[in-house]
């Protein structure tokens, strides 16, 4: 029942409130995910709350028990014809304010920011659904950061990545590193003006759950095939592509071609036995 009587305060405040716009000490919410179309699956709840919960950890902001502020993502779609459809997805803040001429308080949106895309018959929902996420949320961090003046955290790109998640660059260290430690190596080929390599590193290998086990099981190397050494027997036309190395022989005994989400590539992760 709370959970439903927040979601109709924030529908009725995004259809009738004025928006004040403003971050300035927002450091508590309560989240509140609804996907109002058949349009995008219900599953699609659980990603959207694993990559708020991450931004919302990122900026410091407090998610967890009740809390009178609410930070509502809402999905619905607009029927376009029988293969078309609009997909709308929209970031709101709504709490309960008082009004300048008196001290009555009144619900209101606080922040809205909204996103949509062209879903037709055949399109890769999921890669445009997480881009059209992704851009609300980091249109969010922005003026949140700007706006409660927050250092911000080292931002993980193509230069840092190797440092910051601890990947091995050079594969020469990488094998004396799996020798020594006894561990297979996990080869991750990326390659310039590659942006499924790029997606890749942020919306997988950058996520804790899947570094937690690729720390543990391997030792993880990124190599740049434009730049960077490395036997050529693993290079092919493809990018990206993981090779799973053999410690002792230095053979691959798994490859995977090309971009996978977060959730294949776990289960392949989990199930994958060592070769050894």
């Amino acid at each position: 029942m709370k959970k439903l009587f927040f979601l109709l305060l924030i529908i009725n405040a995004a259809l009738y409130s004025s928006n004040m716009y403003t971050l300035s000490g927002v450091k508590k919410v309560y989240p509140v995910i609804e996907i109002m179309t058949k349009k995008v699956p219900q599953e699609y709840k659980e990603m959207i709350s694993e990559e708020l919960k991450s931004y919302l950890d990122n900026l410091n902001i407090v998610y967890t028990g009740h809390d009178e502020r609410a930070f509502a993502i809402l999905v619905n779609s607009i029927y376009i014809s029988k293969t078309t459809s609009l997909i709308n997805i929209e970031l709101l803040i709504g709490e309960q304010v008082k009004r300048l001429d008196s001290n009555i308080k009144t619900f209101a949106a606080t922040y809205v920011t909204r996103g949509h895309f062209i879903l037709n018959k055949g399109d890769d929902l999921e890669d445009m659904f997480e881009d059209t996420l992704t851009t609300l949320l980091d249109k969010f961090t922005e003026q949140y950061e700007e706006e409660n003046k927050v250092i911000k955290l080292v931002e993980i790109n193509e230069d840092n990545f190797a440092l910051e998640m601890k990947y091995e660059t050079s594969y020469k260290e990488a094998v004396k590193k799996a020798k020594k430690m006894k561990k297979d190596i996990m080869l991750v080929l990326v390659a310039n003006y590659c942006p499924w390599c790029r997606k890749f590193e942020q919306r997988v290998l950058l996520k804790k759950d899947v570094n937690d086990i690729v720390q543990k099981k391997y030792i993880p190397l990124i190599v740049n095939k434009e730049k960077d050494e490395f036997p050529q027997q693993f290079n092919i036309s493809f990018s990206p592509v993981i090779y799973f190395i053999n410690y002792e022989t230095l053979k691959s005994y798994e490859r995977i071609i090309g971009y996978n989400n977060k959730e294949d590539f776990l289960y392949f992760l989990r199930k994958n036995p060592k070769s050894n």
